[in-house]
């Protein structure tokens, strides 16, 4: 059977290798949602590097209007990632 896992990846530009500042991934599972947890290690250190470990980016971030167009929210600029992945039944 084959399952999707979703990262979200927050980075300190659009830039696929912009450092990342952020995380959280969600698993198939039926459990409470991911928590996000101080101190953890980011799992990549930009979406460059998820991608060339079978990621695939499902959406980009968003172009933002406005004065600034490097302006950015608490969270950085965020990609949304998947990767399939086969398990057994």
């Amino acid at each position: 059977m084959t399952i999707q896992r979703i990262m979200y990846l927050n980075t300190t530009s659009r830039s696929l290798r912009a450092s990342v500042v952020g995380f959280a991934i969600h698993e198939p599972v039926d459990s409470d949602p991911p928590q996000i947890e101080v101190g953890v290690e980011m799992p990549y250190e930009t979406v460059h590097s998820a991608i060339l470990d079978g990621w695939r980016v499902v959406s980009f971030p968003a172009q933002r209007g406005g004065e600034d167009p490097e302006a950015v929210g608490v969270y950085g600029y965020e990609f949304i990632l998947e990767q399939m992945v086969e398990i057994d039944a």
